[in-house]
């Protein structure tokens, strides 16, 4: 590169050093702080030479804009090396420089723009650190944040124990509650009854089909209370699941529905929907349903897992319904044996003497044993000879006492009784 001639005297009391630094301070003010208003500066700092100072200011800054620009292309004119380009971007840097100099001896009388760089440079240095103090509050904040949600998660856990506790002394109150004898003893009056009622309607239905009833009163009262007996078989012995946990909310809400269907649809997946299902199959036979409806539609839907709106299983599951009602019971007295007198349920065997103490005929007294045969008459007491047939509903002991009598159908031994 040609040695350059010396700048002039007004060039070199420029001083660049200085107006560097007051530039690099300008140009941190413009990128941290809003732009100043000038509305009120030229009261505060008087003019710069005769002129407005908004106007010098204005032209500070774009002078400064093109000395970055021909910086630029100076660096850009050694890649690849390029005298003239060097050169001519040189002339732009001093031309550029000579403009900014200028700039500050127009306004060096009262020192206006220094001053005004100055209290933008308090400013922002306030403001940095007013901004880092509230970064170190937002720091403590993070870590008190963080301590609240892990005591929140502690006191989380400690009321999820305590529920699961409370939920466990519910459940435990409510199965001893279920287990207890007269608790039993009443669910198994009323699961009694409603099959005795599922089973006079049943004959009721099938009193006009030959094959199935027969006209006689005496084979009548066979059919019917046979009937009864089958189903009191089928719905008393085969109990809850013994891995189903009961839920005693469950339970009740179930047990309190008036109508059984909704509680089905309520809990498909329940044990007393599975109890329904399978129960209907082994209850009620193709033949009676054949008979009664003339199709076999509801038991195929109800193998597939269905439960029927119909008037016919409505029935059932009322009758079902108090039987799962029994066997919850049963298996909560199996959990929770306690120290109370043990309840059993008995059943008289066939052939077996009528004993008054723990049986009750289903036939009333003044028909007497003949009349269960199918003989007529018969004064009021039941023949010495007399035996059992067959259980129609099991009788109910705890600890020593029959509580609840066996209801038995009786015949005579030289009858041929059809089992």
């Amino acid at each position: 590169m040609e040695p350059r001639t010396p700048r002039s005297a007004a060039r070199t009391a420029c001083s660049v050093p200085g107006l560097v630094l007051g530039l690099s301070k300008l140009c941190k003010i413009t990128k941290v702080c809003a732009a100043p208003d000038f509305a009120d500066t030229k009261t505060e700092f008087g003019d710069c030479g005769g002129y407005d100072q908004r106007l010098v200011v204005t032209r500070l800054f774009e002078e400064i804009g093109a000395l970055k620009s021909a910086y630029i292309k100076l660096q850009k004119a050694h890649i690849p090396y390029n005298p003239p380009k060097i050169a001519f971007a040189d002339e732009v840097i001093t031309s550029e420089l000579d403009s900014i100099a200028a700039l500050q001896s127009l306004c060096s009388t009262n020192g206006s723009i220094g001053s005004m760089v100055n209290n933008r440079w308090s400013l922002v240095q306030e403001l940095e650190a007013e901004m880092r103090k509230k970064d170190s509050d937002i720091i403590l904040l993070k870590r008190e944040l963080e301590w609240l949600k892990q005591a929140n998660s502690r006191l989380s856990k400690q009321i999820k124990n305590k529920a699961s506790v409370n939920r466990g002394k519910d459940h435990s109150t409510a199965m001893q509650q279920l287990a207890t004898p007269d608790a039993f003893l009443k669910l198994f009056k009323a699961a009694s009854t409603s099959v005795h009622d599922f089973a006079e309607m049943i004959c009721s239905l099938t009193a006009s089909c030959d094959h199935h009833y027969a006209t006689g009163s005496a084979d009548q009262s066979y059919k019917r209370y046979s009937l009864e007996a089958y189903l009191s078989r089928t719905m008393f012995t085969t109990g809850v699941e013994e891995d189903d946990e009961l839920d005693v909310a469950r339970f009740d809400r179930i047990m309190r529905s008036c109508d059984p269907l909704d509680a089905l649809m309520e809990y498909p997946s329940s044990s007393f929907a599975r109890f329904c299902r399978s129960r209907y199959v082994a209850a009620v036979p193709p033949a009676m349903e054949s008979a009664v409806f003339g199709n076999l539609d509801q038991r195929a839907f109800v193998s597939r897992g269905g439960h029927p709106r119909t008037w016919f299983y409505r029935a059932f599951v009322t009758m079902a319904r108090s039987a799962w009602a029994l066997q919850a019971a049963v298996a909560a007295r199996r959990r929770c044996p306690g120290d109370g007198p043990v309840v059993r349920v008995l059943y008289a065997r066939g052939g077996s003497r009528f004993s008054a103490g723990y049986m009750e005929s289903v036939v009333a007294a003044g028909a007497g044993a003949d009349a269960c045969a199918g003989r007529g008459g018969g004064g009021g007491e039941i023949d010495d000879k007399a035996g059992v047939a067959f259980t129609v509903s099991p009788a109910v002991k705890v600890g020593d006492t029959v509580v609840v009598p066996c209801r038995v159908f009786l015949c005579h031994p030289d009858d041929d009784v059809r089992q």
